[in-house]
């Protein structure tokens, strides 16, 4: 199968996810403090709360000078993705065909990068925010991408197939085990990621488990089963 991915840059996009992201918190995440420079928070600070227009007011201007500054964060952070996944994304699509054995639920994405700390993805459009990381951290393009790809493989192949138990998971119950399974994208994984995926702070003895069992076993049926035994005594309940 030949995989086919855009890289794409769309400041209404942008703007919905800085506006959408600020309006809630995630597995005990509250995005504004993973903004990772002064100028954004001020930005946040600024629009939390605000409706649509008044915000965008404030973002558009501030989201278009970096667009055309060819210095800016944004500017080389596409950069930095249009060669890591010339690179590795065929790769990265064949890791989690092996991880999770079974085809990708689809050959084709659209990225568009953002300069919100939250990557929201869209499975029906096969569409993944990513966010413009620039230092070498987690969430650096293709590291984005394996943990937004193992959810859609998880969704299409467990979450969808009305036979398996986590078809019958509550909202709550279902992130709370998609998000801990991406732990097995660790060190083995290096060179294709740059670090390991460490998701949320708030799951860190869930995700312990389920990555030692990954690391005994390697086998993706018997981790899904074995996460839903365990869930009951971890997950948070909203």
């Amino acid at each position: 199968m030949e995989f086919k991915y855009k890289i794409r840059y769309d400041i209404k996009k942008d703007m919905w996810n800085w506006r959408d992201s600020l309006r809630y918190t995630f597995m005990g995440q509250n995005w504004i403090d993973n903004i990772d420079n002064d100028d954004d928070r001020k930005i946040a600070e600024q629009i939390v709360g605000l409706k649509k227009q008044p915000a965008e007011a404030i973002l558009k201007p501030y989201l278009l000078a970096q667009k055309n500054d060819p210095n800016s964060k944004l500017s080389k952070f596409f950069k930095i993705a249009e060669d890591d996944f010339r690179n590795k994304f065929t790769d990265a699509c064949l890791v989690l065909e092996r991880i999770t054995k079974r085809p990708m639920m689809s050959n084709s994405f659209t990225f568009y990068i953002t300069t919100f700390p939250a990557m929201p993805f869209f499975y029906d459009t096969c569409e993944i925010l990513m966010y413009d990381s620039t230092e070498g951290i987690w969430g650096m393009p293709i590291d984005g991408f394996l943990h937004e790809g193992l959810h859609y493989q998880f969704m299409r192949y467990w979450q969808f197939d009305e036979s398996s138990p986590v078809s019958k998971l509550s909202a709550d119950e279902f992130d709370y085990l998609k998000e801990a399974l991406t732990v097995i994208l660790d060190d083995e994984l290096k060179p294709l990621i740059s670090q390991p995926d460490n998701s949320y702070p708030s799951q860190v003895k869930f995700r312990n488990i389920i990555h030692d069992h990954w690391r005994e076993h390697h086998d993706f049926d018997k981790l899904v089963d074995f996460g839903l035994e365990k869930l009951g005594d971890y997950v948070v309940r909203t």
